[in-house]
């Protein structure tokens, strides 16, 4: 088996199963609504951090995501790292969602199994499938260079 084949069944059993896809949509959504609220319980002890889908926005949650990592203080929020990251994904979505034309939230079942799903946003013939959040942002991007805000001004375009 090759390495590729791997990974894709690894993160293939990593996602929600469910028969069929307004499940699968209706699971998605419930997370998006948890995650939103959360990100309104960190805004209200982060005097920086208002959930108003600006650009400052996004970059002081990113900046906050480094400094919890940094310090690993997840648990100041009651979250995992994951679950913050999570988090950090969908408030992304959000964003996008909510101030870019014609950019929406999808849910798509996962190609090389059946009965998985993910979920991401969807702008004309660009999607960005993100159903784990920004998992194990910081291994992929160890410095805190505003990724989320320059991937949100690319999907401006």
């Amino acid at each position: 088996m090759s390495k590729h084949h791997d990974l894709t069944a690894s993160y293939g059993e990593s996602l929600v199963t469910c028969e069929h896809q307004f499940e699968a949509s209706y699971y998605y959504h419930q997370v998006r609504e948890q995650c939103m609220n959360r990100i309104h319980e960190i805004s209200k002890a982060v005097d920086e951090f208002t959930v108003d889908f600006t650009d400052e926005s996004l970059k002081i949650l990113e900046l906050l995501y480094y400094d919890l990592e940094d310090s690993n203080c997840f648990d100041f929020f009651s979250m995992t790292k994951e679950e913050f990251e999570e988090c950090m994904g969908v408030y992304f979505g959000e964003m996008v969602t909510s101030t870019i034309d014609e950019a929406r939230w999808v849910v798509k079942e996962y190609p090389l199994m059946e009965n998985k799903y993910v979920t991401g946003i969807e702008k004309g013939n660009l999607s960005l499938m993100f159903p784990h959040g920004f998992f194990n942002h910081k291994e992929r991007h160890p410095e805190c260079v505003f990724t989320l805000y320059h991937l949100y001004k690319q999907l401006q375009k």
